[in-house]
């Protein structure tokens, strides 16, 4: 097995996928990059915090081959194309410059080729999801329901779109991991140990 350098969580809504992945990164002693990759690639493109919240995992045109992210941005993109390939970008200089774990923004796909990854996908019951959501995020009972199938839908669209792959079939990852049976410290000290055994 070769030392991994990388982990990469994707997750649906509400599993607690970006939790897991700041335990993971405090167990190891390394960062974890979430939300702040949106506004590092936001700078790198010059545009304002405002024009980057409608951009959060934005879908690209399905019309669209899989952006090649390693021709840079120079090339004439929308604003949406523009985005990803910073992140991209930025996501392969934080690889390269030492171990880290990155939620979302389809870094397993990225950082294939890049550095040795561990991709993992966290789940978790509908009821579980349902609770979190309501009691986390403050989302009324009534709309829960649509709020979990909106957002699975657009990180489903973002992945299968900029990678060809299938966001929610497990064999796309090197693990995925039930946090509703498991628990959040629970899948963390699981990925913690996959990482520290391959050293």
């Amino acid at each position: 097995m070769a030392k991994i350098s990388a982990v990469t969580i994707e997750r649906q809504y509400c599993s607690g996928g970006s939790d897991i992945g700041k335990l993971v990164a405090d167990n190891l002693g390394i960062k974890c990059y979430d939300h702040e990759l949106l506004q590092m690639a936001a700078e790198k493109i010059g545009i304002s915090a405002d024009e980057v919240r409608n951009f959060e995992e934005a879908t690209l045109s399905p019309l669209r081959s899989p952006l090649s992210f390693r021709t840079g941005i120079d090339r004439k993109l929308d604003l949406a194309e523009k985005l990803f390939a910073a992140q991209a970008e930025l996501i392969t200089e934080i690889a390269k410059q030492g171990s880290c774990v990155i939620v979302g923004r389809c870094a397993d796909y990225i950082l294939k080729n890049v550095v040795p990854t561990l991709s993992v996908y966290i789940y978790s019951s509908h009821e579980n999801r349902i609770n979190h959501a309501m009691e986390a995020h403050g989302i009324k009972y009534d709309d829960v329901e649509n709020t979990l199938k909106r957002y699975d839908k657009k990180r489903a669209d973002f992945y299968n779109i900029n990678t060809t792959r299938n966001w929610s079939s497990m064999q796309t990852y090197d693990i995925c991991l039930n946090s509703g049976k498991l628990g959040y410290e629970g899948c963390a000290d699981i990925i913690t140990g996959i990482v520290i055994n391959s050293r």
